[in-house]
This record gives C-alpha cells, sequence and structure tokens, in this order.
C-alpha cells in the first residue's frame, strides 16, 4: 500500500505518540497517584491525538 498522501506516516506516527503518552501517564499515576495540573494536561493532549487518529482511521482510499 502506498502512503502518498501521507495519511500512513501520519498514522504511525500518532500511534508512536500515543504509546509514548500512555506509558508517561502510567508512570507519573504509579509515583503518586494525585492528579496534577500536568497530568490533567497530558491525559488533554492523549485525548486530542486520539481524536486526531479516529479522524485519520474513517478516511478512505
Amino acid at each position: 500500500m502506498r502512503d502518498e498522501d501521507g495519511i500512513l506516516t501520519e498514522r504511525a506516527t500518532l500511534l508512536d505518540e500515543i504509546r509514548s503518552d500512555v506509558e508517561r501517564l502510567s508512570t507519573a499515576m504509579d509515583q503518586d497517584g494525585a492528579i496534577t495540573d500536568a497530568l490533567r494536561s497530558s491525559t488533554a493532549a492523549l485525548a486530542d491525538k486520539l481524536d486526531a487518529l479516529a479522524d485519520l482511521m474513517r478516511m478512505r482510499y
């Protein structure tokens, strides 16, 4: 499958970023369990990436 419009590359990039974000969130929760502003911000960023990935997955070739 060719990636002429870059969608496959964007999907892969988002998946890598999401995986990394989830690992960081998991580590942050394991450390003290407190809900900090940084944790809220990280969660919001992860939600935005998941939303963008969902949009990319809906695109048809």
